[in-house]
């Protein structure tokens, strides 16, 4: 893996979107203390690693909400390369991660949208198994900040177990005793115990399985017997139902014969019955026909004298209907004469209300032009009013604008003057941050002391001494215990005194926050002054231009009382025009209309004249009706004889051909019942009753012992299904213990086996500390010598993890070591660690080279040069000599409390 780009905006003392570009090899990120150099080595820990040494709104550049980080990585090699970048922002939610696609040159999102999905995505790429081990790869590896860069190695031993273990990986051989180890004994012990009283209980259920066995076969025989029995009495039941079968179809014809002869006589009643009717019919249209030809003259005459009627009775209505007509055309001649003098009087009316239109006319309108200068006025008057009320607030809202205007002049002056006097806040921080690392120090000293007191007191009179291994006599102990517990109270009075001064500063540096916060507002306050300012300016213009206008509405508003006396005496004249007006309206239609009824009057009298000239057509009709009626009524009597007796008259013909059909009906039927009567005889001749009923009997005597078998097989077959459901439950508790005892047999061999690994996984942790820390302390001593430049120095990496440097007979330990010694020991180990530990081919190295001097700074980066796991390190220092002695350097400064990189 390789980071190619950082990009930081409002992230600490970072502020527009600042962009570093990390090369291969090995990179110096230089800049003065406090320009913002740590904080690039910050950001790749807090979107990578999810590491960060503080809480993340402190990232977050002061003023600004949120601040966000993008990195830009590599992965692969040659052709297969893949290029990411992940975004992440602090003080708001903002998680990203996107793919370069370089053919079509965009960034595709890969969906990562939470925190917890950017964190998965990062394990998977950097093959880590949870957010822990992320985190302790950063913070433990890749990325080890400045203040335990030397503190982990001057830990106690415990302590020094505690850190190496967890980051070598050691610390798991004796968690896997401790925990899942453990627990897997135990849990296959609990198991064979719940095992071992299931097979008990299996074993007391399957007991009855041989009874059950011999039951079931039993119970097969005995319904293998009951179906012999069936199928035999089936049989002879099917014989006999077949014997009686043919003697039921003989009683059936019989049967069937006996209801076609009742059937046939009874029909050959009936036909005899119609017969008789036939003949009575027949003589009543013969009947029928000798009225009719009495009656046919009379019936004759009288049909031609009621065509005759019809056809005057039509010419009647057609006089009638004109008699009307003519007697409501008089009536509407009437009533158009009426309404044409009503017409005559509406004209004249009319013509009156135009002449008072044409007087009044000027009167009205000069009344309504007084009408709408009054509502105007009036008008006037209540803007008068409004703006009086209007200055009135504007009044209220300047005296309100000046005041805040005062105050806040008032509040800038204060706060410039607490700026003047305030000190500066970056000064404190590191004036804070020198006063802790020094009082961390001491603590550091101080349990080296108080270890060494330990080993001092609790040694024996000959052993060495522990800081320089060189032996001491009683006296030089004592000596030595009384200079390690002087310089104890040392330490332990300057740690007071420096906690005091720690305090102070906090103090001072809260205080100097808290005013360097109201100047960051100065600019804002200032704008509010101009702003007031301004709005003071707009208020006494808007009052003027009110004034203004109330005066010019005064002057017109002086006429109103002489308008409305003028207005007043028009009101007789204005009355007077809109009541003529409304009669002009109401008959303007008159005229026209009076016009239009002359002409209705004269069709009117044209369509009387006609219908007049049309009722002369129908003289005589009324005598010519009443001499026809006269000759229906003489012929009457006859023509009702007629009718009566026409229609069976017309059926003579019909009705004797009838009383034939019904003879030779008859003779068929009783021909046809003979020939019935015949095979009647010859069926009771076949049947035998005797024989009929007793093979009925026999066949229910055969259907119920049928039934009875059938109960008893259903019965047995029920028991034999429950037995079987029986049988196959205790056969598969029989093959369940089977798997039960070879469950156990396997559990007995996984216990001793978990029992053996679990023994030796513990034995196992302390042996791989001793391999590891000798394959670090190898290549760390080949570093360490390098860098230190002197062959006679041996390094030494314990296996309670304390770094010794030999140098000739002399065993030096860590706490002993001088400043130089101590940080190349360090570099060398952490450097050997890294080689190691990190698969991922980067490393961040803070102020590594802290009282080494050129030559060892020089030994230092040809080391960092031939490190072959590493694709890409990074130093990080305010030593500007590594300028000259990196691949590439990249300079950070801070001017105006901005940082900006000015050099890559």
């Amino acid at each position: 893996m390789r980071i190619k780009e950082v990009t930081l905006e409002n992230v600490k003392s970072y502020e527009e979107k600042t962009s570093i570009n990390l090369q291969g090899g090995v990179t110096a990120i230089l800049g003065e203390n406090g320009s913002g150099k740590s904080t690039i080595q910050e950001a790749i820990g807090f979107a990578l690693f999810d590491s960060l040494p503080f809480n993340n709104n402190k990232f977050v550049r002061e003023g600004a909400s949120s601040g966000t980080v993008e990195v830009v990585i590599e992965f692969g090699q040659g052709d297969d390369v893949e290029v990411y970048r992940v975004t992440r922002s602090a003080g708001r939610s903002n998680y990203g991660v996107a793919r370069y696609d370089e053919p079509n040159d965009e960034w595709v999102s890969q969906d990562i949208d939470s925190k917890s999905a950017l964190i998965d995505w990062l394990c998977a790429r950097f093959d880590l198994d949870s957010k822990d081990d992320l985190q302790s790869l950063w913070k433990s590896c890749v990325g080890v900040p400045q203040t335990r860069f030397l503190a982990d190695f001057a830990q106690t031993p415990r302590n020094r177990k505690s850190t190496f273990d967890e980051l070598l990986g050691v610390d798991a051989y004796e968690e896997s005793f401790k925990g899942a180890l453990k627990q897997v004994p135990d849990t296959i012990e609990a198991e064979q115990e719940d095992v071992r009283g299931e097979i008990q209980q299996l074993t007391g259920e399957v007991q009855e399985l041989p009874a059950k066995r011999s039951k079931k076969a039993d119970l097969e025989d005995q319904i293998q017997s009951i179906s012999t029995e069936i199928e035999e009495t089936k049989t002879e039941l099917s014989e006999v139902n077949e014997e009686f079968d043919e003697l039921d179809s003989v009683k059936d014809r019989i049967e069937e014969l006996d209801t076609e002869i009742a059937q046939l006589e009874q029909e050959i009643g009936a036909k005899e019955d119609a017969l008789e009717t036939a003949k009575s019919e027949l003589t009543k249209a013969r009947e029928s026909a000798q009225n009719c030809k009495e009656a046919a003259e009379g019936h004759e005459e009288y049909e031609e004298a009621k065509e005759r009627e019809e056809g005057l009775s039509e010419r009647k209505k057609e006089l009638d209907a004109l008699e009307d007509q003519l007697s409501e055309q008089e009536a509407r001649r009437q009533r158009l004469k009426d309404k044409k003098e009503t017409l005559r009087e509406q004209a004249e009316k009319h013509q009156e209300a135009k002449e008072s239109l044409e007087k009044y006319e000027q009167e009205k309108e000069l009344y309504e032009t007084l009408g709408e200068k009054i509502s105007d006025l009036e008008s006037d008057e209540k803007t008068i009013d409004r703006l009086e009320g209007e200055i009135d607030d504007l009044d209220d809202e300047a005296h309100e604008a000046l005041l805040e205007l005062r105050e806040k002049e008032e509040l800038i002056a204060e706060i410039e003057a607490e700026g003047k006097d305030a000190p500066d806040t970056d000064e404190l921080r590191d004036e804070i941050g020198d006063e802790r690392a020094e009082r961390k120090s001491l603590g550091a000293e101080k349990e080296d002391i108080e270890e060494h007191l330990s080993i001092l007191r609790d040694a024996d009179s000959d052993a060495p001494c522990p800081t320089c291994g060189k032996s001491l006599d009683p006296e030089d102990r004592e000596e030595r215990i009384d200079e390690q517990e002087a310089r104890l109270k040392e330490i332990e009075s300057e740690r007071a005194q420096l906690k005091e001064r720690i305090d102070q500063l906090q103090e001072d540096l809260t205080e100097a926050e808290r005013v360097e916060d109201r100047v960051s507002k100065l600019d804002i306050h200032r704008e509010s002054v101009a702003e007031l300012e301004s709005e003071l300016a707009d208020l006494r213009s808007e009052r003027m231009e009110k004034e203004k206008t109330i005066a010019q509405l005064e002057e017109e508003v002086e006429n109103l009382p002489s308008i409305r006396e003028e207005h007043t005496s028009l009101e007789d004249a204005k009355d007077a025009y809109y009541q003529a007006k409304a009669r002009v309206e109401d008959y303007s239609d008159a005229p026209e209309e009076l016009e239009e009824l002359k002409g209705r009057i004269e069709d009117t009298l044209e369509e009387i004249e006609q219908t007049e000239e049309e009722l002369t057509e129908y003289a005589g009709v009324e005598q010519e009706l009443e001499q026809v009626r006269t000759t229906l009524g003489k012929h009457e009597e006859d023509y009702k004889k007629y009718e009566r007796n026409k229609q069976a008259a017309e059926q003579l013909e019909e009705r004797e051909q009838a009383v034939e059909t019904l003879k030779d009906e008859i003779e068929g039927l009783e021909g046809e019942n003979r020939e019935l009567e015949d095979k009647l005889s010859e069926r009771q001749e076949e049947f035998d009753p005797e024989e009929h009923k007793r093979l009925e009997k026999r066949a229910d005597t055969l259907d119920d012992e049928i039934t009875k078998l059938s109960v008893q097989k259903s019965e047995r077959e029920e028991q034999l299904e429950e037995v079987s459901a029986e049988v196959g439950r205790l056969e598969d508790k029989l093959e369940e213990r089977s798997e039960k005892v070879e469950t156990l047999r396997d559990l007995t061999a996984d216990h001793n086996f978990a029992t053996w690994v679990r023994k030796n996984v513990r034995k196992a942790g302390p042996k791989m500390r001793e391999v590891i820390t000798s394959r670090i302390g190898a290549r760390a001593n080949s570093i360490f010598r390098s860098i230190r430049g002197r062959n006679t120095e041996q390094l030494e990496w314990t296996s309670d993890y304390d770094i010794v440097v030999v140098d000739a007979d002399v065993r030096k330990s860590f706490s002993t070591l001088s400043g130089g010694e101590k940080m190349a020991a360090a570099l060398a180990v952490r450097l050997a660690i890294l080689e190691q530990m990190s698969g991922l081919g980067i490393a961040f190295l803070d102020e590594p080279t802290a009282n080494l001097d050129q030559q060892k700074k020089a030994n230092l980066v040809e080391q960092l040069n031939g490190l072959d796991a590493f694709e890409q390190l990074t130093v990080i220092s305010h030593d500007s000599t590594f300028e000259t002695m990196t691949d590439h350097s990249i300079i950070v400064e801070k001017p105006e409390q901005t940082s900006e990189v000015v050099s890559d």
